[in-house]
């Protein structure tokens, strides 16, 4: 009886870390999903946007694994501003030749002390993607990989 009693706890402590696991990953990407719009811009360009806050870390930090995710990603930097935490980035469908189009992504790296009153080491991400039409781009798409880049930042 004792053994049973034992497997039990085991297997409902496990099963509350496993639910706490999961719960923690989708907690630390809940603001950048919420805070996900999506935009009709000029000639049916459409413009996905999002924020995100980060407490305690250097915005030379966020900057930083910023540029190293996108990289990574295949966006080609198109210019950027360490001072002033700017990176402007680009992706191509197609050949130039061929009238390829472009999809510009825009983030902005911030102090965000203004947002939170007291706090040093408050940064706050911001991502803007405008994307010309004929592009085909799911806004759950763009609000995944947008997501996915703040949880590549907090690793």
């Amino acid at each position: 009886m004792m053994d049973r009693s034992k497997k039990l706890l085991v297997i409902g402590i496990g099963c509350l870390v496993l639910v706490s696991v999961s719960t923690a990953s989708r907690a630390d990407s809940a603001p950048c999903e919420k805070n996900f719009t999506v935009e009709e811009g000029l000639f049916s360009r459409k413009v996905y946007k999002t924020w995100h806050d980060f407490l305690l870390f250097a915005p030379q930090t966020i900057f930083n694994r910023t540029y190293t995710s996108l990289v990574k990603d295949g966006w080609i930097i198109n210019s950027l501003d360490k001072e002033s935490g700017i990176i402007f980035a680009s992706q191509l469908e197609g050949s130039p030749g061929e009238g390829g189009k472009v999809a510009s992504l825009n983030i902005i790296i911030e102090n965000a002390r203004n947002y939170f009153e007291g706090i040093k080491g408050a940064v706050r991400i911001s991502m803007i993607l405008s994307v010309p039409s004929g592009l085909h781009e799911s806004g759950d798409m763009v609000r995944k990989s947008f997501c996915d880049l703040v949880t590549e930042i907090k690793k």
